[in-house]
């Protein structure tokens, strides 16, 4: 039996990301797994444009919070299994008081396993991910913790480990947990796209599977602190990737100057 913890910055960053390996390990997995969600936001400004306003901020968090314990419920994962931390949308910063933050959660929660947002070479450098996986990076690398779980991250452009899946899958699973984030269909109908193409090209390099979702463990041991190092066309990517203009949370305009008054006030770690 192992602990497991579940990282996304938003409320449904799991879905396509992740899905099948929770469904597995809550539904068929021999070992009876303790499965959890740690959600370092509620999404609360996750809607484009300012013709949205007025239904941001705790409206908009509240319907998400439902929609992520719905989704959930079809791993049969319950609600007391689901953490909040209860930092803004748009506005996950890699400072010392996140850091502690994580820390504190990880001494009391004890986790065997961690799957997190990859902190380095993603293909989705949106910074509310890239600070959750660089912040659990940063706390079992620095010690922080009394003991080392083990790390993976998705949506990496350096995987190692892959979780295959079947074709029909796809329209059992994966649509039906993205259905109930009906408040965020005007992107996940984008994301949605390249999610065949990608999980075919993942399943690759295993072998019986034409789909998969992949992850890169982190090692931490200097035996194999070798395997952390990517090639030449993983830097590039990671390159090109961080340089796109991913979509990011919309704020009401007096709203945004509080939170970046806020945001300058914190001691950022270099």
């Amino acid at each position: 039996m192992a602990k497991i913890i579940f990282f996304q910055a938003h409320p449904d960053d799991l879905e396509h990301k992740c899905g099948h390996l929770i469904h597995y390990l809550t539904n068929r997995s021999k070992k009876d797994n303790i499965i959890k969600i740690a959600s370092i936001t509620k999404g609360e400004f996750g809607l484009p444009g300012s013709k949205y306003d007025e239904f941001k901020g705790e409206l908009l968090a509240k319907i998400r919070i439902k929609e992520l314990y719905k989704a959930e419920s079809i791993h049969g994962i319950p609600p007391k299994n689901i953490d909040f931390f209860g930092y803004v949308d748009g506005f996950v910063t890699f400072n010392k008081n996140f850091i502690m933050r994580i820390v504190e959660y990880l001494k009391e929660e004890k986790p065997d396993i961690i799957i997190a947002p990859e902190a380095i070479y993603s293909w989705y450098h949106h910074m509310d991910h890239i600070n959750t996986g660089r912040a659990l990076y940063y706390i079992i690398y620095k010690k922080l913790i009394d003991s080392t779980p083990i790390l993976y991250f998705y949506t990496s452009l350096h995987p190692n480990f892959f979780f295959g899946f079947k074709k029909k899958d796809i329209k059992t699973l994966t649509y039906k947990l993205i259905a109930c984030h009906k408040t965020q269909q005007w992107l996940l109908r984008y994301t949605m796209l390249p999610y065949r193409p990608f999980s075919k090209f993942a399943a690759r390099k295993l072998p019986g599977w034409n789909y998969a979702e992949p992850y890169r463990r982190v090692y931490f041991n200097k035996k194999n602190l070798h395997r952390n190092k990517p090639p030449l066309i993983v830097r590039i990517f990671t390159h090109f990737f961080s340089t796109l203009p991913w979509t990011k949370a919309k704020y009401p305009q007096d709203l945004l100057l509080g939170l970046k008054e806020k945001r300058e006030k914190n001691n950022i770690i270099k």
